[in-house]
């Protein structure tokens, strides 16, 4: 609502071409979840509102941070805390515990459904008398017998989940509850999985150092500390980024969101972090050497964004001149603005090396603090003149044109419309590059984006579909197929469409059981009978989301080959199968495991797997490190038999061992062994042996059998 507050004064002004004034008022209405522009008018007037009203206006003041606003309704219904027990505990109101025993203290408030520790903890207003009278009343509620491990529901994050400690520091924004709940036994893993929206993602979101020094002190599960640390250097905060190297976060962590896989080294270069923070990740063991998807090392990173400074400092810790190819001299002198830098030489690319035009244009860094570099309208316009593909998709889903858009830069659109961008490619949030421009104002570029033929493909809110989705997304994780094709015959558009939750997943993503809601991670029985609708509906077997941060591993395949529930099913080669037929990209070793399950099911599996080492011999290397992973002993004792090195290893260097003994699989271990494995092997990410990984899956008598 403020957001749309500060629009009022200028919604009602001249409108870009096909756009007319009532259309978008509407869209601000529908944007702000009111049903017309009227109706978002009364909800701004706090003098139109309703006394039958007033409960629910406060209550998504309070959720919505407004303090202006509570305040006014309170003013006009000072009666208003007392008499709801709900706006007491948004409010903060001294007292709003007293009216719970131990046996209703659970119970759930109507209307948000969410028991009075959660109303309380939830509440965004940040007055000062709030902030000093909130720790009472959460101690009063805890002392009644509040369960502080309550959570709810929401779909503000990818894990879609919430919990009373998350909202201590997320939303209620202080240190001292997240201190009570922790001291009464709040569960320092914070509920299901997934790092965004846990207590440690907020306190680093917040850069909150007093609630991040607690957390850390109540030793959290150490991934979601190794999560929290490229996510503080977005921030370019040293102290954040010694507390959480100090506190066991590992700087040669992979999970980044700005580094196309590399690691934290990469994501600080790429981010253009001070010299200090960048040195101290190498201090912290960062390895120079390491690779992103692309193939660069953190020194082909620093040259391709010009950061030499950063690169010299790269080269005092052994990074050679070596790594960096041709094409990264030419990316570097495109964003040093060398107007002679001129076609880029001819090697062989790879999707990420397309996405220096993505970068060039967007506001960067991303988090930008006071001062700090943004978009490099040079950059773009060099490396999109020397070749790079004006249509090419980053891990977020939004293409050069979307940035463009985004940015007002309209001598960035006519050079990539005039390069044959896709005027009307969607993002996964299906805005198209007009959608960005309208959304941001941008009416100039809206304009532009319109005489060209750009169309929206989202001006309103479909409430009703996205009802719909939802009840699809749960006929297919539950294997309701009856209830899917019902569905989909009613709305056709949801085979391809996305969710309206922050991973915006597709149906068929779903199935991969992996990165968003924890509820509905899971693997029905019938799963290639639900893939087989889907694909016979239109569903896209290659469309990728943004779990994980995006990227194109986040696939239907690459989530379902990292996630453990169609493993325990049985169902991952059988599902992969069932992709393929369906046109998904496959991989060489991919390959090799889906023509060994095809060669099983036909009783012919020796025969198989050795047709297959005489046919791709690497690829069958890969995919025995694959098949201990998936738990395919029968597979991988297939490969070794058909003389595939019991010590092949992935580009990472792990080994079939490595895995087995991650996923704890001790007869796998044995038989391994038996074949000559190799227990000292290390792999290169984390210089992990077979017995490291054992205790890192949690399984200590296994690490002490390899150790």
């Amino acid at each position: 609502l403020l957001r749309v507050r500060r629009a009022l004064p200028a919604a009602a002004s001249a409108a870009p071409a096909g756009i007319r004034p009532k259309q978008a008022r509407r869209v601000v209405a529908l944007e702000a979840g009111l049903p017309s522009w009227a109706a978002l008018r009364r909800s701004v007037d706090v003098t139109a509102l309703r006394h039958q009203d007033a409960e629910g206006a406060l209550t998504a003041a309070a959720l919505a941070g407004d303090d202006s606003r509570a305040a006014a309704i309170v003013a006009r219904w000072p009666e208003l805390p007392a008499r709801s027990r709900l706006c007491g505990l948004l409010l903060a109101a001294p007292g709003s515990a007293s009216g719970f025993t131990a046996a209703t203290v659970n119970e759930a408030l109507a209307p948000l459904g969410w028991p009075p520790l959660l109303c309380l903890l939830n509440s965004r207003l940040h007055d000062a008398a709030s902030a000093l009278e909130r720790p009472r009343l959460a101690k009063a509620l805890i002392e009644l017998g509040a369960d502080v491990n309550a959570g709810l529901r929401e779909a503000d994050t990818l894990r879609g989940y919430r919990t009373a400690l998350g909202a201590s520091v997320g939303r209620a924004r202080n240190p001292e509850l997240a201190r009570l709940l922790l001291a009464a036994g709040a569960d320092i893993a914070d509920g299901p999985t997934l790092y965004e929206g846990s207590a440690l993602w907020e306190a680093t979101r917040w850069r909150d150092i007093e609630s991040l020094r607690l957390l850390l002190a109540a030793e959290p599960p150490a991934w979601q500390v190794c999560h929290a640390l490229p996510h503080a250097l977005q921030f370019n905060d040293i102290a954040m980024t010694r507390l959480l190297l100090g506190s066991g976060g590992d700087p040669n962590w992979t999970k980044t969101a700005w580094s196309f896989g590399g690691t934290c080294l990469h994501e600080a270069l790429a981010l253009g972090n001070d010299a200090a923070v960048v040195r101290a990740l190498l201090d912290g063991g960062a390895n120079p050497a390491q690779t992103d998807r692309a193939g660069r090392t953190p020194l082909a990173t620093a040259i391709c964004l010009n950061r030499h400074a950063l690169a010299a400092l790269l080269r005092e810790h052994g990074a050679a001149d070596a790594e960096v190819r041709a094409l990264d001299r030419w990316v570097g002198a495109c964003f040093a603005g060398d107007e002679h830098a001129g076609r880029m030489p001819a090697e062989r690319l790879r999707e990420a090396d397309h996405l220096w035009l993505c970068r060039a244009l967007r506001r960067w860094p991303p988090v930008a603090p006071p001062g700090s570099a943004q978009a490099h309208p040079d950059a773009a316009r060099l490396l999109l003149a020397g070749g790079l593909d004006p249509n090419a998709r980053d891990d977020d889903g939004e293409r050069p044109l979307h940035l463009a858009a985004a940015a007002a830069n309209e001598d960035a659109i006519a050079a990539l419309l005039a390069a044959g961008a896709d005027v009307n490619a969607p993002t996964f949030a299906n805005r198209t590059p007009l959608d960005v421009a309208l959304d941001h104002g941008a009416l100039g570029a809206a304009e532009r984006l319109a005489r060209s033929g750009g169309t929206t493909l989202a001006p309103v809110a479909d409430v009703d579909f996205d009802a719909a989705f939802e009840r699809a997304a749960d006929a297919v994780v539950h294997g309701e197929t009856d209830t899917l094709r019902q569905l989909l015959a009613e709305r056709p558009a949801l085979a391809t469409a996305r969710s309206p939750r922050p991973h915006r997943c597709t149906l068929l993503n779903y199935l991969g059981a992996n990165g968003f809601e924890h509820w509905r991670q899971k693997t029905p029985g019938n799963a290639v009978a639900v893939i087989d609708l889907l694909l016979q509906a239109g569903a896209d077997a290659n469309a990728v989301c943004y779990t994980y941060r995006g990227g194109p591993e986040e696939d239907t395949a690459g989530l379902l080959t990292s996630s453990d529930h169609p493993r325990q099913a049985g169902l991952t080669l059988a599902m992969l199968a069932a992709l393929a037929g369906g046109g998904m990209r496959t991989t060489p070793a991919w390959e090799v495991l889906i023509a060994l399950h095809e060669g099983r099911s036909r009783r012919r599996l020796a025969e198989t797997a050795a047709a297959q080492v005489a046919r791709a011999p690497a690829a069958c290397g890969l995919a025995l490190v694959a098949s201990a992973g998936l738990g395919e002993e029968q597979l991988a004792l297939a490969l070794l038999d058909a003389g595939v090195d019991v010590n092949a290893r992935q580009p990472d260097a792990t080994t079939a061992l490595h895995q087995a003994a991650f996923a704890g699989d001790s007869t796998l271990v044995e038989a391994l062994l038996r074949r000559g494995a190799d227990p000292t092997l290390r792999d290169d990410v984390h210089a992990g042996t077979a017995a490291g990984w054992a205790h890192a899956g949690g399984h200590p008598a296994l690490a002490k059998r390899l150790g």
